[in-house]
């Protein structure tokens, strides 16, 4: 009953989105605001006992705008600029609680993307991330990179976006450990059709 159900479900919202394909040669905006799951993947820090704890994810705020261009059916590109709060976790710690390392960065998204007429957008691109707050200066890189890959789905404007960020470069200065940002992003967002919008208002003035 469960799978009928779903597979009612499915049909239901493919035929409802079976127009949502974006034409040719539209530019569309993107504002975005939701929440990540950040990590170093391979960080550990060693205790008195020879023992270690991993590393583990934090939740942070990500907010900032993407901007897509439908070049032909389905190929689109699309460029933004995240404010993304990322760092890692690793709990508790011989008392101390909750010990973090935080790091607030701006992250330049630049994309390749597939679409589909019913809404369901596949992603991948590379990603270069310049920290911007003042702590951990001395231990961490301002500069990394990686590499999204990510899901979205749209569905009268409204966007929901499911991204991992796999980070090529290392996070810490002067460290033979191979410790990268491993960032999974939620974000929701709305599409504003830039172009067709400008075509409309000089159509209607004349």
């Amino acid at each position: 009953m469960k799978k009928r159900l779903f597979a009612v479900l499915v049909g239901m919202l493919l035929c409802c989105n079976i127009f949502a394909q974006k034409e040719p040669g539209t530019l569309t905006l993107y504002p975005r605001v939701g929440l990540n799951l950040s990590k170093f993947s391979g960080d550990k820090i060693y205790r008195e006992s020879f023992d270690y704890v991993k590393s583990k994810f934090k939740s942070g705020l990500v907010i900032g705008a993407e901007m897509q261009y439908q070049m032909s059916f389905p190929l689109a590109i699309s460029g933004g600029v995240m404010f993304s709060q990322q760092g890692t976790s690793f709990g508790e710690i011989d008392g101390f609680d909750d010990l973090e390392i935080s790091a607030n960065n701006i992250n330049v998204p630049l994309m390749l993307v597939a679409t589909t007429k019913y809404g369901i957008s596949a992603k991948i691109g590379v990603q270069p991330e310049f920290r911007v707050s003042n702590k951990h200066d001395a231990i961490l890189n301002k500069v990394n990179c990686s590499i999204p890959i990510g899901l979205s789905y749209e569905y009268h404007n409204i966007a929901f976006d499911i991204r991992y960020n796999l980070g090529l470069t290392h996070v810490y200065k002067n460290m033979t450990d191979n410790v990268r940002n491993s960032t999974l992003m939620f974000t929701l967002g709305y599409g504003i059709d830039l172009w067709w919008e400008f075509i409309s208002c000089h159509s209607d003035a004349s």
